[in-house]
């Protein structure tokens, strides 16, 4: 399998917009001296990213987080509740 360069542009993605959305993304992209295909792609990978993130990981301070990793390591508590609900039929069979 051929490696792709990362900075390689040989993909394209190909958005309609109003004009309103257009114009507000041409003055976001003019506001930081970007060109409007730079703003787009730079704003639109960061929250892609972001959106990711959120389903992969998480940050606690280091208090909390050590509190977590050792909640890992205790055996699992008995929840009754629980126990009978995974005992009934599913609503789904």
């Amino acid at each position: 399998m051929k490696a792709i360069a990362q900075n390689s542009k040989d993909a394209r993605i190909d958005l309609r917009v109003n004009q309103a959305q257009k114009a507000l993304l041409e003055l976001a992209a003019a506001s930081q001296g970007k060109k409007l295909s730079d703003f787009v792609i730079s704003s639109s990978t960061e929250a892609a990213q972001m959106a990711l993130a959120d389903q992969n990981r998480f940050v606690l301070p280091e208090a909390e987080m050590k509190k977590f990793l050792e909640s890992l390591e205790e055996d699992p508590r008995e929840i009754p509740a629980l126990r009978e609900l995974f005992a009934r039929k599913s609503v789904f069979e």
